[in-house]
């Protein structure tokens, strides 16, 4: 598989997410994004891992590994419901998900707190395999 090919099964799987509007998603090297005013907002970024050849038959097979990474944000102060459900239905969303080659497998959550811009932050991790 392709980072291209990866690059588009993550940006859709991103798009069909519900859990908060499709115009308070940044994605990579998108348009400028202004979050300001938005209750919640994430960034979308897919980080390649190493990449390997587990088979050599006729050709070989190439294994590709990353971590999809969804930054998830909220003005500081206001409460952590609304960033917890979403990263809840991020993780229902994305863990275990396959389709075509492309495998995610566990998502972890990890909270980084007040950014110092005013935004509280909480990230989804999600590994994945591609062949």
């Amino acid at each position: 598989m392709t980072f291209e090919q990866i690059r588009n099964i993550v940006t859709t799987r991103m798009t069909q997410w519900t859990g908060i509007p499709a115009a308070s998603v940044d994605f990579p090297n998108n348009a400028i994004f202004d979050p300001s005013g938005k209750p919640i907002w994430a960034r979308l970024a897919d980080v390649p891992g190493l990449s390997s050849t587990p088979e050599v038959g006729l050709s070989p097979c190439v294994q590709r590994t990353g971590i999809i990474i969804i930054q998830l944000f909220v003005p500081s102060y206001k409460g952590t419901l609304a960033i917890t459900r979403a990263a809840d239905t991020l993780v229902q969303h994305f863990e275990f998900f396959s389709e075509s080659g492309f495998d995610c497998f566990a998502a972890s959550a990890a909270t980084l707190g007040d950014d110092g811009n005013g935004w509280y932050q909480v990230n989804v991790k999600i590994p994945y395999r591609a062949y």
